[in-house]
């Protein structure tokens, strides 16, 4: 009989989530074992999503500002871009990538196991070798389940990923389409509205609700629904999908209870994901499971098997791989009684890779409001700023929302140009309790889009009419 390994922790899913909790507990001293089904390393975040979809991102984002008659320069391309030219470094990234991670892996001398595993209870594990080799088994004292999640593939919908796709194929299409419909206007279906009216695509956008994304600022979420239909994406808005039908191999029929009929070439269909928690015998153990198979966990992802825990796209929302990441830090340093040591941020930013960007941390305006918590609004359009002058992007607002007695940051919102990226200076500020004061005192380079913050600071001051002023 094989001999039962032991670890202090396992991990698994090697995405986001999966690396961080393996890497976090390898730095803790831990003898860890990280199982992954597949044989590439990275997971959906990888080889099928963030990465992917944000590589051919920038490629359209690199060949929107060369197109346009910047700087006095004309510069012309061919119309017929295909694909494969579009995808190019998309690969060159994976690839690039899942050798970093195996590398930083084998550096901290985590395990990596290969095959599917099955809980026998709340310490051990069966382990189903990817290569059709013998079963065995392992313990370990804690268990991270971080195994991500899959598109949800509604029964209307006849995928055949060649005219019919899900968020996880729609990269495999052969020949760009002349037109696309989108079902579903959450971030997935949002981002891949704004990359593909970027390249001349006509898009349909159908969203059930009355708005786009949510959970966002509706002053951020309006912004970002006007600019989507400058760039030619017709939004059908509180709109149900009945049918799709294929008329033949190159036009689809779109078919809305509203009785519309929407002729197109390709059909994306984005209507949420769902956790890949099957197969993992979790009933055998007593986690509790909820809609779309979600994992249900506790505020340090405890599930209610307590040295089990889950993180990432396999709890819900947000799904993010930054959100995944930090998740999965916490769970790790709670399992081995670290956690308290640890200032844990309470707010965690999101960024959606829409065009242009949309990013946010802490509380939206609608949010304050319906808690009857008082603040005031500090706004910069991003016009005022010299440096978006200078990239020909003056779309733009950075929105900070604060308390109007002490002034600390409650929330920020920002759509425009590297949105992703200026939440960082906000967020950390939020993160250690400061006020909207810190950028009206702070020195910043010039010409920066971080001078978006000194304006708003003193746009929401002037709104106080403070005497200082």
């Amino acid at each position: 009989m094989q001999e039962i390994h032991h670890y202090d922790i396992v991990v698994i899913g090697s995405g986001p989530a999966g690396e961080k909790a393996a890497m976090q507990a390898s730095k803790l001293k831990k003898q860890v074992a990280l199982i992954e089904k597949s044989p590439h390393l990275g997971g959906a975040s990888l080889h099928t999503g963030t990465i992917p979809s944000k590589s051919l991102r920038e490629t359209v984002m690199h060949l929107t500002l060369l197109r346009q008659q910047t700087h006095g320069i004309n510069i012309s391309f061919k119309d017929n871009l295909t694909t494969k030219e579009l995808m190019y470094r998309k690969e060159i990234v994976i690839q690039d990538q899942e050798n970093s991670l195996r590398r930083n892996l084998e550096k901290n001398h985590i395990t990596v196991l290969e095959g599917i595993p099955r809980f026998q209870s709340a310490t051990m594990l069966e382990i189903t070798p990817a290569d059709g080799s013998e079963k065995y088994e392992i313990t370990a004292d804690y268990t991270i389940i971080a195994t991500g999640s899959s598109p949800r593939k509604p029964k209307w919908a006849p995928f055949d990923n060649e005219c019919v796709f899900d968020s996880d194929t729609i990269l495999d299409i052969k020949h760009l389409p002349k037109k696309v419909t989108i079902i579903g206007a959450g971030v997935i279906g949002c981002e891949y509205a704004s990359i593909f009216s970027k390249i001349g695509i006509r898009v349909n956008l159908i969203a059930r609700d009355r708005n786009v994304l949510p959970f966002v600022d509706r002053q951020i979420a309006e912004n970002l629904m006007y600019q989507m239909r400058n760039q030619r994406v017709t939004l059908r808005l509180g709109e149900i999908v009945e049918d799709i039908e294929k008329i033949n191999a190159d036009e689809i029929h779109v078919k809305l209870e509203s009785q519309k009929i929407l002729p197109c070439s390709t059909v994306l269909v984005a209507a949420g994901r769902f956790a890949n928690s099957g197969g993992l015998n979790l009933d055998k153990v007593g986690v509790e499971l909820g809609n779309n198979g979600l994992i249900k966990t506790n505020e340090n992802f405890q599930t209610d098997q307590p040295n089990i825990y889950a993180v990432g796209d396999v709890i819900g929302f947000p799904g993010l791989a930054s959100t995944s990441m930090s998740q999965a830090r916490i769970a790790v340093l709670h399992a081995f009684g670290q956690l308290e040591s640890e200032k844990m941020p309470k707010d965690l930013p999101l960024g959606i890779w829409t065009i242009p960007a949309v990013s946010m941390v802490g509380k939206t305006e609608e949010e304050l409001t319906d808690a009857c918590i008082p603040y005031e609004i500090g706004i910069a359009h991003f016009k005022e700023i010299s440096r978006a002058h200078i990239m020909g992007e003056e779309e733009g607002i950075l929105k900070l929302l604060f308390d109007p007695e002490t002034l600390k940051i409650l929330g920020i919102h920002i759509i425009g140009p590297h949105a992703s990226e200026l939440i960082h200076l906000g967020h950390s500020v939020m993160f250690y309790e400061g006020t909207i004061q810190y950028f009206m005192n702070t020195v910043f380079n010039s010409p920066t889009l971080d001078e978006a913050y000194r304006i708003a600071a003193f746009n929401g001051m002037n709104r106080l009419d403070h005497e200082s002023l």
